[in-house]
């Protein structure tokens, strides 16, 4: 009977607690076997399982709070591992901002040393700059004597060059004639300067007037005596000449000392001539 007991008892209990309590129903039906005792070891015993039950559930409990703990452990190493990590990276960026650190007070270092070269380089300029402002002012000083002697000179370049315009007019009336006898054939009537009415009621002094004859066809010879004769002055005396009212043929001739290339190409264009001082004919 009490191992059928224990048996049964194992089904719901340990071995050991099984075992005790068959010993306990052993010792309490040894002592007294009545009907009522028996009802009260049974709802002993039922009280027991419920209790075993409750046990178990709490265990289960627990043995899922163990796990979540486990995971949540586990979790918590993932992060310490992160942790550390990140701990390294900013181990990593101190090490590589203390020597950018470094490299920046290097910098800073050769930057002071070349800002007191600066200063030193400043200061020689500045002492350069009080010499120049000296010779500055001696400058200003023979500036002013400069200027007064060219004045002077511009008056004599002046008085000069009216004479030489004189003296290059006169010169051009002596051989202006004696180049076209030789080229053109040419019967002169009158060679002078002289004032000509132009078309726009004004009127002009030419340096060279010659009135001749050409084969027996009347011509009116115009010139301008210059010492150097430009394309711009060419370009003027042309459009000078297309105003003067003439019923003769009109030649227009340049007399000098010098002629501009430009100039040259612009008489050859307009179908003019040049005589220079040296009795050269151009165009030939």
């Amino acid at each position: 009977m009490a191992s059928t007991l224990e048996e049964k008892l194992r089904t719901a209990f340990t071995p050991e607690q099984a075992h005790l309590l068959v010993e306990v129903i052993r010792e309490a039906y040894d002592d007294v076997v009545r009907a009522k005792d028996f009802n009260e070891l049974k709802s002993i015993v039922a009280d027991l399982g419920q209790a075993q039950k409750r046990t178990e559930e709490r265990v289960e409990e627990l043995a899922q709070a163990q796990k979540r703990t486990e995971e949540r452990v586990e979790e918590l190493a993932q992060a310490q591992k992160r942790t550390e990590e990140r701990v390294e990276e900013l181990a990593q960026a101190q090490k590589r901002t203390e020597e950018r650190v470094e490299e920046l007070a290097q910098a800073q270092k050769r930057t002071e040393e070349r800002v007191e070269e600066l200063a030193q380089a400043q200061k020689r300029t500045e002492e350069r700059v009080d010499q120049l402002a000296v010779a500055v002012d001696r400058l200003s000083a023979a500036q002013e004597r400069t200027e007064r002697a060219v004045k002077q000179l511009a008056r004599q370049v002046g008085g000069l060059s009216e004479a030489l315009g004189g003296s290059l007019e006169d010169l051009a009336l002596e051989v202006v004639p004696e180049i076209l006898e030789y080229r053109w054939g040419i019967e002169i009537e009158f060679c002078d300067r002289d004032t000509l009415p132009l078309r726009n009621n004004g009127e002009y002094e030419f340096d060279l007037v010659i009135r001749a004859q050409v084969a027996g066809r009347p011509v009116l010879v115009l010139g301008e005596v210059k010492s150097n004769i430009t394309e711009s002055e060419v370009e003027r005396f042309l459009n000078l000449v297309a105003q003067v009212e003439a019923s003769e043929e009109i030649r227009p001739l340049f007399f000098g000392y010098r002629l501009e290339r430009a100039a040259k190409d612009l008489i050859r264009e307009r179908g003019a001539v040049m005589i220079t001082t040296r009795g050269k004919y151009f165009p030939e």
